[in-house]
């Protein structure tokens, strides 16, 4: 329930903002939804920003926040009931979420220049939380089978991290 509220006032703050967002210079986004009660969120400010969501199934939920310059999104769910939640600030900045399954969680946080995360989780009811700050970070999680939770957080510059998870 908590995290629902989060993702509301996420939603509501993104759906504000988002036509002043997209007035900047060649900002994209590409939206593709299916089955019912999907959300979508998608702020950019800033130029040459991208996000590509995907959402299959039902009742999704993803939420992109991006300030900066040259910062891409994407983040793609399959199965029923997973969130997804992404905010970037800073320039070059890469984070991409692959989700199969149901009841999945990814939240990621970058500030920086040229950090990179992926997130891809198989399976049920498995979460993601990824912090970074600095520049030029590199981070990966990849998390399959059931109920696997990952937390990391990287401060400074130069980081690398991958944390595989597996097991049914």
């Amino acid at each position: 329930m908590k995290t629902r509220l989060m993702l509301s006032a996420l939603l509501t703050l993104a759906t504000a903002a988002g036509a002043a967002a997209e007035a900047q210079s060649r900002n994209q986004v590409r939206i593709s939804q299916s089955g019912w009660a999907n959300e979508i969120a998608a702020r950019q400010d800033g130029s040459r920003q991208t996000v590509s969501i995907t959402q299959r199934g039902n009742t999704h939920l993803a939420a992109v926040i991006q300030d900066g310059l040259r910062n891409t999104a994407s983040v793609r769910q399959s199965g029923a009931g997973s969130t997804a939640i992404i905010d970037q600030l800073g320039r070059g900045g890469y984070a991409g979420v692959l989700q199969n399954g149901v009841n999945l969680s990814a939240t990621s946080v970058q500030t920086g220049n040229g950090n990179i995360v992926g997130v891809a989780q198989i399976g049920s009811g498995h979460q993601a939380v990824t912090v970074q700050e600095g520049h030029y970070n590199a981070l990966g999680v990849i998390q399959i089978g059931s109920g696997q939770s990952a937390h990391v957080t990287q401060i400074g510059s130069g980081n690398v991290r991958i944390v595989i998870q597996g097991g049914f």
